[in-house]
C-alpha cells in the first residue's frame, strides 16, 4: 500500500533496530493532525512559490483514466478498499463511499482525509487559511459528483466572513459550479458590513433552502457545533456531510469551559456515520535497550461499507494492514495493535511497570460512554 501523497520523506523518518535478528522498521509521519480552527488572522505566506505548491497539491487532477483509477482503488482480496495514493483517488473513494451510504438510507455522514501533504503542513509558511483553502478545493471536486447529477448542493461555512472569503476565491461567484452554492450555517444577509449599513433591502442569505438537495459542512469549530445541529434539523431528511471537520478533535473539547456540553456527542455526533476515514496515528515507545525510545506510525482507514483497517508504516511510504475490525476501534486500541505489530510489547513485566508504560486509560470519555449515546452509528 502506498500513501505517498500524504507522506514526508524528510527528517521525520526514523530507522529503528529491534530484536536479535536486527530487523528494522521505518517510522514516518503519515497524515496531518492539523486542527482546523477558525482564525481571523492569516499567517503570511513566505513566497509566491509556496502558494503555487499549495495550489498544485490541493487541486484534484484527473491525470489518470477512469479505468486506471478503478484498477488502483479496486477492492483487494479482503473485500476492503486499499488506502489512496493521490488526492484524486481519495476524493473518488470518498464519493463512492458516500453514494453507497446514501443508497442505504444514512443521512448524516462524515468524510475525513488529509487536505495537504505532510511536508507542507510541517512548513511554517502554511497558515490556517491555507489549509481551509485546500479543503475548499477538495470539497468542490467532491460535490461535483452530485451537482453533475442535477442535485443542488449547498456548501455551508461557519459564518458570512468565511463564506465571503470563499466567494472571493471563486471569482466573486456564490455558485462556483452549476448546482453548487456557497452558504452559511445560520441565516444572514449578503454583502459586507458596510453594504448592509448603506444599502436598503439587502438580500437575505438563507442557510437552508427548499431547492437544496444536500448539504456539506466545512471549517466548523467546536463552538459552532450547536449551529451545525440546528442546520441539520432544518434540513429534515436531506443528507448532510461533515467534510474534514476533525470530529475526533472537536469531541475532545466538549464539556470544557466555554465549549458546548458533552451531551452534544450523546444526542447528535453519535448519529454521524464515518463513510470515509483516514487519520494518522503516531506513537512513541520506551524500550530497555538502545535506542530506548522507538517512534512508529500508522493510520486508521475505512471506506464504507468496508471494515476499519489498522495500517502500520513499514518503509518508504509503504503500509501494511495489521488488523481489520467491523466496529470503530478506540484510539488506545489502535495504539496497542500497532505496538504489538511492531513487536514492542514488554513481556512478563511487573503490573506497576505495565501501568506506568501504558497509562491510566486506553479510551476517551466519548468512546467509553456508550450507554449514554442515543445512537451507536458513529462506531459503525
Amino acid at each position: 500500500m502506498d500513501l505517498g501523497f500524504c507522506l514526508s520523506a524528510g527528517s521525520s523518518a526514523l530507522r529503528v533496530s529491534r530484536g536479535r535478528t536486527g530487523a528494522s522498521k521505518r517510522a514516518q509521519v503519515l497524515v496531518p493532525g492539523c486542527r482546523l480552527r477558525r482564525c481571523r488572522l492569516e499567517m503570511q505566506e513566505s513566497s509566491s512559490e509556496t502558494e503555487a505548491k499549495v495550489e498544485d497539491a490541493a487541486e484534484v487532477k484527473p491525470d489518470e483514466t477512469v479505468s486506471e483509477v478503478a484498477e488502483k482503488v479496486a477492492k483487494d482480496e479482503t473485500g476492503d478498499e486499499p488506502p489512496p495514493s493521490t488526492f484524486y483517488q481519495a476524493v473518488t473513494q470518498a464519493q463512492e463511499a458516500t453514494e453507497l451510504a446514501l443508497s442505504k438510507g444514512f443521512r448524516l455522514l462524515e468524510v475525513e482525509f488529509p487536505p495537504l501533504p505532510q511536508s507542507m503542513l510541517d512548513s511554517a509558511a502554511i497558515g490556517t487559511y491555507t489549509v481551509v483553502d485546500a479543503n475548499y478545493k477538495l470539497v468542490l471536486d467532491y460535490a461535483k459528483r452530485w451537482a453533475d447529477q442535477g442535485k443542488r448542493v449547498a456548501i455551508a461555512f461557519p459564518d458570512a466572513a468565511e463564506k465571503d472569503r470563499a466567494v472571493e476565491n471563486s471569482n466573486e461567484m456564490e455558485e462556483p459550479y452549476p448546482n453548487i452554492r456557497l452558504s452559511t450555517l445560520v441565516d444572514g444577509f449578503k454583502g459586507t458590513i458596510l453594504d448592509r449599513l448603506l444599502t436598503a433591502g439587502v438580500e437575505r442569505d438563507v442557510s437552508v433552502r427548499e431547492d437544496d438537495d444536500m448539504f456539506i459542512v466545512m471549517s466548523a469549530s467546536c463552538q459552532e457545533l450547536p449551529q451545525v445541529e440546528k442546520m441539520c434539523n432544518k434540513a429534515g431528511e436531506r443528507p448532510v456531510i461533515f467534510f474534514n471537520l476533525k470530529l475526533d478533535t472537536l469531541r475532545g473539547d466538549l464539556g470544557l469551559p466555554a465549549f458546548p456540553p458533552k451531551d452534544l456527542q450523546y444526542r447528535f455526533l453519535s448519529s454521524i456515520l464515518p463513510v470515509y476515514y483516514l487519520r494518522q496515528r503516531s506513537y512513541s515507545k520506551t524500550v530497555p535497550q538502545p535506542p530506548y525510545v522507538v517512534n512508529y506510525s500508522g493510520a486508521l482507514f475505512r471506506a464504507f461499507p468496508g471494515k476499519y483497517q489498522v495500517l502500520l508504516d513499514t518503509s518508504d511510504g509503504k503500509f501494511s494492514r495489521v488488523e481489520t475490525m467491523e466496529e470503530r476501534p478506540a484510539l488506545g486500541e489502535v495504539r496497542d495493535i500497532m505496538t504489538k505489530a511492531m513487536g514492542l510489547q514488554v513481556q512478563n513485566s511487573a503490573p506497576l511497570m505495565g501501568f506506568l508504560r501504558k497509562g491510566v486509560t486506553s479510551v476517551t470519555w466519548w468512546e467509553a460512554d456508550s450507554d449514554k449515546e442515543e445512537s451507536n452509528t458513529w462506531r459503525s
